[in-house]
């Protein structure tokens, strides 16, 4: 076997194999934490709200007339509102409510199940009128929503009074793990508001605060003069088509204000918009390193091939084929290649516990860095292949030449 002549002859131009190995390493390193970012960050791209967000138009009120702020005039506004939107040509459903689910903002809450102890467990809070299941296409499962009577009285509810509120499947099973979470109480951290839990939807995902999965609605309004008012319209088709219509109803009702109307699709595209960048950056680091890598192994291969020509000519001339000259230098850049994969991989492991201890991401998986190796031994092989064969056609009587 060559194995032995190609190491001792590696032993002897150390500098140059040292800095293949690293640049082989680094990049396997690196590739495979990119690689597990970008996987990661694809999953979280790829999942669903569990929202009709297709017919979805988020819409944000934001009076300016000084008669807007008199309370009771903005509370009877934003009824007038919801009544507009419900009777536009081309609604299913329409919702005043504080969730804006795909943007920066919303509200957390701390909450706690009645005489427990420990930490209390953390998750998004919303109020809602009762319509806002059907606007998000979100059946409540178990138990009901809400009745107009509720919400009518939410805003007057007293510190002592126990109100009804619909949680999300995550967050029921948490603290109530046994199941049978409906009609059970809840308290907020200090235990000075208690709540009962009147209903469950299934499925919920809003990706802020950290508590993606977790929410609790109560019954209620959600408006301000600093604030404004927010609603969420369900639409039979194309939401973009009747954003328009939608902003001259609602100016009808009260021209006092400003409006921002946006299509739920348009919200979640600039939620995961850093993401979206995040995704092509890392691709793009990941395809400059393979490239300089694979120039790497050009330019050593090419090297030592024309180093070596006379002896690849002796070669030549004592009876050694074509073949195997070419095997004799894939076999050498398999053997620096391998010698890089196997310090790649303890980078990589090292790299990836800085990321997931410091800053974030998922743990590596082997399958991703035995990926990773395969296909940098392939990317070697494949540019050393050049001038693998270019050395093989140096004719035998090179070895006779002095010059």
């Amino acid at each position: 076997m060559e194995f032995g002549p190609i190491f001792r002859s590696l032993l002897r131009n150390r500098a140059r194999v040292v800095l293949i190995v690293v640049e082989v390493a680094l990049t396997l390193a690196i590739v495979a934490n990119c690689l597990s970012l970008i996987m990661d960050t694809q999953a979280q791209l790829a999942r669903p709200s569990g929202f009709d967000d297709e017919h979805i138009v988020a819409i944000q009120s934001n009076p300016f007339d000084d008669h807007l702020r008199d309370p009771a005039v903005l509370n009877r506004l934003v009824d007038q509102d919801v009544r507009a939107l419900r009777a536009a040509p081309g609604v299913r459903a329409a919702t005043h409510t504080s969730l804006r689910p795909w943007e920066s903002s919303g509200q957390i809450t701390a909450i706690r199940v009645p005489g427990s102890h420990g930490e209390p467990t953390r998750t998004q809070r919303a109020e809602t009128d009762p319509g806002l299941f059907e606007t998000l296409g979100i059946p409540v499962v178990e138990g009901r929503g809400f009745a107009e009577a509720e919400y009518d009285h939410g805003a007057d509810a007293r510190p002592d009074e126990v109100l009804p509120i619909v949680v999300s499947r995550a967050l029921a099973d948490q603290l109530y793990p046994g199941g049978g979470a409906v009609g059970k109480p809840l308290a907020d951290a200090d235990e000075s508001q208690h709540f009962q839990i009147v209903g469950i939807i299934d499925r919920f995902y809003n990706p802020f605060g950290g508590n993606s999965d977790k929410v609790m609605f109560v019954p209620g309004r959600s408006v301000a003069f600093d604030s404004g008012s927010y609603y969420l319209v369900r639409t039979a088709g194309d939401p973009g088509s009747l954003i328009s219509q939608l902003e001259k109803g609602l100016l009808g009702v009260e021209k006092g204000r400003f409006l921002h109307l946006r299509t739920q699709v348009e919200n979640r595209d600039e939620f995961h918009g850093r993401d979206r960048l995040l995704v092509a950056s890392l691709n793009g680091v990941m395809a400059l390193l393979v490239l300089v890598t694979a120039l790497g192994i050009v330019g050593l291969t090419s090297f030592s091939v024309a180093e070596r020509r006379r002896q690849i000519g002796t070669r030549r001339a004592l009876g050694a084929d074509r073949m195997a000259i070419v095997r004799h230098f894939l076999l050498e850049n398999w053997m620096v290649t391998s010698f890089g994969v196997v310090l790649g991989v303890a980078l990589a492991y090292g790299l990836n516990f800085g990321l997931v201890t410091w800053v974030a991401g998922a743990r590596l998986s082997p399958t991703m860095v035995a990926a990773g190796a395969v296909a940098l031994w392939a990317i070697g092989l494949g540019a050393a292949l050049g001038p693998a064969l270019r050395g093989a056609r140096v004719p035998p009587a090179i070895a006779t030449r002095n010059v």
